[in-house]
């Protein structure tokens, strides 16, 4: 089991390491709903979540999180993106987790993602109406664990965007696109061990290679547009444990599987959890490419032993304001 966990994480990290030219896709990546990440614990702690996957948002971050919840669980998250400039542009998210015994779980989710309502012109500039965009993505998925301290898990999706109808474009063809994706995850939860005197509890080590699938089509095939292939490494760490708090540290690197030089994205995050009442978390995320670089935070509240509330902030390009992302928990 230790050669096979050591082989799993050296390969991932080697595809990290690896010239984004040599990697599985090219050109400009499609579906951004695919990309948008669920759950504002996660975004609170800089978005790194690969290995502290807690809730029903793990289908997204890591499936192999699935089969580690201690319950079955369902979280929703809606969030307006561009609150300032469009009301009506905004993305949804909804999970549900549910054990099936011997260390099996199964989940689905849902995505949405809405461009709001737009003007259509003809070339001339007349106004042919009103039209609206918008992406969405279901997924289920599996997770099982292979021994008491490592899971693997497995999604599938489906991927269906709507730009255009077919009145609207110059072409007078639907602006419609679709495609289907794999997402595969591990988790190992590393056993107790002493370092220096110190012993290491609650480490965790997770990987996750995301929207492995065909790229998507349009109207003209010559353009077609990738899924966001995305490769994501990390840990979290319970670094401090008692009967009133708990300190969590968390980090993960992400790297965009596409063709053209890009640099990875690197996450960061802490967690200061009072009595299992409520949390505080920081964070950072610094993506060079996507000039998003800033510190995030966030709250957490649990309403009661099934009820969770929590809350992120998070940075945006330099050019959009910073968003306000909640979501809801139920455990069942």
């Amino acid at each position: 089991m230790k050669k096979l966990i050591a082989a799993l994480l050296s390969l991932l990290i080697a595809v990290l390491l690896i010239p984004a030219s040599d990697s599985f896709a090219q050109g400009q990546a499609g579906a951004y709903c695919l990309k948008i990440a669920p759950g504002a614990r996660a975004n609170g702690m800089g978005g790194s979540s690969v290995a502290m996957v807690e809730d029903a948002t793990s289908l997204w971050w890591n499936p192999a999180g699935m089969s580690a919840l201690e319950y079955s669980m369902a979280d929703i998250m809606h969030t307006k993106l561009v609150p300032n400039l469009a009301a009506d542009v905004f993305f949804d998210y909804a999970g549900i987790v549910h054990h099936l015994g011997n260390g099996i779980s199964v989940g689905f989710a849902f995505q949405y993602l809405n461009y709001g309502e737009w003007t259509a012109t003809d070339t001339g500039g007349e106004v042919l109406g009103n039209a609206s965009s918008y992406e969405m993505s279901p997924m289920v998925g599996a997770s099982m664990k292979l021994g008491e301290n490592f899971s693997v898990g497995l999604n599938f999706k489906f991927v269906y965007i709507d730009l255009a109808p077919e009145w609207a474009t110059v072409e007078g063809e639907e602006g419609v696109g679709h495609s289907v994706g794999l997402d595969v995850g591990c988790l190992y939860r590393v056993p107790d061990f002493s370092y220096g005197g110190y012993t290491v509890t609650g480490l965790r080590l997770g990987a996750a290679i995301s929207n492995l699938g065909p790229s998507i089509t349009y109207i003209d095939s010559d353009q077609a547009a990738p899924l966001p292939r995305t490769i994501r490494v990390g840990f979290g760490y319970t670094a401090l444990s008692s009967e009133l708090f708990e300190v969590n540290i968390a980090g993960d690197v992400e790297r965009l599987l596409i063709d053209g030089d890009i640099d990875p994205i690197y996450h960061a995050g802490s967690e200061f959890v009072y009595t299992s009442l409520f949390a505080v978390r920081l964070g950072y995320l610094y993506d060079k490419d996507g000039d998003v670089k800033g510190v995030s935070y966030g709250l957490g509240f649990n309403i009661s032993d099934r009820i969770r509330v929590d809350y992120g902030n998070v940075p945006q390009h330099e050019d959009l304001d910073r968003v306000h992302r909640w979501s809801l928990g139920l455990n069942f």
